[in-house]
């Protein structure tokens, strides 16, 4: 017995001994590690990422420690937020871009490649006994595809916005900043956090940010993330800390590449956010156990729980939730094969016809067949363009899903807007892979994103991840946003329209209002653009007309529409106007627009024509108004209910025939709003005022 209390006696001395030197130790560990790392292959941490980093870490933990305490948190707590929040676009302005560096992690006591659980404690990862260790972390400053990936991505993000690096270590920064200039990339526009982490997929664990309040104020919303990664979980809340913003946490389990969203309310998701939802696996936690840790056991949710949360902390009108995926890497988020363009159009991947018949591709089809059914909230079909899927590096396709799944899920959709900028994942070089392929597809897409410059990744390494750009980055909005929600004009029948003018009509906000807001227009073959301004209907309503030629069979106008606010911030809408622009196809012959493999359009409804309205009464309402339609209304009319700020608070239809149409203030503030019938070509605006 004395013996045994010596032994314990000695272990818990050379602990204290270790921790008095540790700092030392570790300091010559790490400087050794960064100076080996120059002398090695290209590839020679290939496999230790695709350990140790993969998109989601290893649920054999829980599953290897049964006998572990738990604790229990409950899910359906309402947390508390702001009534106004809008979450921007990816499309929208932002002031920086999240990333971090890849790490290496090695333990303190054999230099073994390990995997950081918690803050410097850890394993190794070829470890079956998951027993925590003191561990070390490096940057990775390698000659590796996956540094130069992520130098590249560092860069490419600096030439548009700030780029926001996280590092494990403060001194880390001296070592990537070496790096990126020795190899000719300097970083000169950039700020460095300091959080410990466990991997790079910044996209799933990173902070949801939203604006708020009369000032559009800029929050973070912090999901909960895989348990096996407690250290970025922290993540939102430390760099709310740091950068200043406040930070609102819920315990819902959601990751940021299953977030699509407009910008007006609405989100698209998959239902693997149910999935995540339905177990009982939570966070990890250091404990004084024999392992070191422990893991938090969770309220397990139904999908109207998920649901009705989701639509609360996001402040959503609407919540569309799509069948996942089942090959795309096991994540089944959304970002794997779509994303927005702006608020009404969505750029989806098209996949070869040898793949057609297989289950995703199907399931691709009928999820953007379910989203273009459904209304924009201007009133109107979303749009769906397509580009190409990657094909292998000889150019062929996929012999299986298995096969796309466990060596490839490539995706030129992954990838993340900087402003006017694209960080664009490709899947070649000058020397090898599927170059003729690459370039095709670059060159679709250049039309898709009228205007956007490429910043082109080569992503191969990331092959079989199931992510690859957006995946691994996080948009921080603009500070002052002006914002323009307009819906485009695509196409209009000339044949029966009297009229040479075509209204356009755009909302158009800023904290400190809109001092001007203009349109441009031209024909493709003109060098100057015709300038119109807009004018104010006041509270952010915004019309002007252009000109058309009313004999033309066919003919193509450009345009984009600009707003100067009061406080000298100007925006374009598209961002990337004048080199990007809206296109707009009119004639006595045109009955729609098409683009190759992809799209044929609705009948354009010219509702004005077919509406005749009165005046709001009573106005200003309290619990309701009425409007009167003259002689009914002579088709179906869609019509929406906005504040100021051009969210859609209501939408509905008026039945042809209809001579009356009611709208229920009563839970509605008080305030201005405008209710919109009609398309945007063809839009009856009615201002709206409520007092309680």
């Amino acid at each position: 017995m004395k013996k045994t209390i010596l032994i314990v006696l000695f272990a818990i001395l050379a602990l204290n001994t270790n921790a008095q030197v540790s700092d030392e130790v570790i300091a010559s560990k790490r400087k050794a590690a960064i100076e080996d790392m120059k002398t090695l292959p290209a590839d020679y941490f290939k496999e230790y990422y695709a350990n140790v980093h993969s998109r989601m870490p290893k649920k054999k933990l829980i599953n290897d420690a049964p006998a572990l305490q738990t604790k229990s948190t409950s899910n359906t707590k309402a947390l508390s937020v702001p009534s106004d929040i809008i979450y921007p676009g990816e499309f929208d302005e932002v002031q920086a871009v999240m990333m971090t560096w890849p790490y290496i992690t090695r333990t303190v006591a054999s230099n073994a490649y390990a995997e950081q659980l918690f803050e410097n404690k850890g394993f190794p990862y070829s470890s079956t006994t998951y027993v925590l260790e003191p561990v070390y972390s490096v940057p990775d400053v390698s000659s590796s595809a996956t540094t130069k990936l992520f130098r590249s991505l560092a860069n490419g993000i600096q030439q548009n916005a700030q780029v926001w690096i996280n590092i494990w270590n403060w001194d880390d920064s001296t070592s990537i900043k070496s790096h990126m200039a020795s190899n000719g990339t300097p970083l000169t526009n950039y700020r460095f956090f300091k959080n410990a982490g466990n991997s790079f997929w910044y996209r799933d664990c990173g902070p949801v940010a939203f604006y708020f309040g009369d000032n559009d104020s800029i929050a973070l919303m912090d999901f909960e993330y895989y348990g096996g990664r407690p250290l970025d979980d922290k993540l939102p809340i430390q760099i709310g800390a740091q950068a200043g913003f406040p930070v609102y946490t819920t315990t819902i389990e959601y990751e940021g590449g299953n977030i699509l969203v407009d910008g007006l309310g609405t989100l698209f998701t998959t239902d693997a956010v149910y999935s995540l939802n339905q177990d009982t696996y939570g966070l990890y936690y250091e404990t004084n156990n024999t392992r070191g840790w422990t893991y938090q056991t969770k309220q397990s949710l139904s999908n109207q729980q998920v649901k009705d949360s989701l639509t609360h902390v996001m402040n959503l009108s609407r919540c569309v939730v799509l069948p996942q995926l089942q090959y795309d890497g096991g994540t089944g988020h959304i970002d794997l094969y779509t994303d927005l363009v702006d608020e009404n159009t969505f750029v989806t991947t098209k996949h070869p016809s040898v793949m057609a018949n297989l289950s995703d591709p199907m399931k691709v089809e009928s999820n953007m067949a379910t989203l273009t059914a459904m209304n924009t909230d201007h009133g109107v079909p979303y749009h769906n363009t397509r580009i190409p899927l990657p094909a292998k590096n000889d150019g062929t396709w996929y012999t299986s899903q298995t096969q796309y799944n466990n060596l490839y899920t490539r995706s030129y959709t992954n990838h993340t807007f900087v402003n006017k900028a694209i960080m664009q994942p490709v899947f070649y070089n000058s020397s090898t892979g599927d170059v003729q392929g690459n370039t095709t597809a670059l060159n679709i897409m250049a039309d898709r994103y009228k205007g956007y410059s490429f910043e082109n990744i080569d992503v191969r390494d990331f092959d079989g991840y199931g992510g690859a750009i957006h995946c691994i980055t996080k948009q921080i909005p603009a500070e002052n946003p002006v914002r323009i929600y307009h819906n485009p004009l695509r196409w209009l029948n000339t044949g029966s329209i009297a009229s040479s003018e075509v209204a356009v009509n755009a909302i158009c906000q800023n904290k400190s209002g809109i001092a001007n807001a203009k349109l441009y227009y031209k024909s493709p073959s003109a060098t100057t653009w015709n300038e119109v301004a807009l004018t104010s209907s006041g509270n952010n309503m915004y019309n002007a007309t252009m000109t058309i030629n009313l004999s033309a069979a066919v003919d193509t106008i450009h345009y984009y529409i600009s707003a100067t606010s009061n406080n000298g911030k100007t925006i374009a809408k598209p961002i990337t106007a004048p080199n990007g622009y809206y296109t707009f196809v009119y004639g006595t012959t045109v009955n729609g627009i098409s683009e190759t493999d992809v799209y044929s359009s609705i009948n354009c409804i010219k509702d004005i024509e077919t509406i005749s309205l009165g005046d709001f009464y009573p106005n200003p309402a309290k619990s309701s108004t009425k409007i009167e339609i003259t002689n009914g209304a002579k088709s179906n009319v869609s019509v929406r209910v906005m504040n100021i700020k051009g969210q859609v608070l209501a939408s509905s239809v008026i039945k042809k025939g209809q001579k009356t149409f009611e709208i229920n203030t009563s839970d509605m503030k008080s305030g201005v709003y405008w209710v919109m019938f009609g398309d945007n070509a063809t839009t009856a605006v009615k201002k709206l005022v409520v007092t309680k």
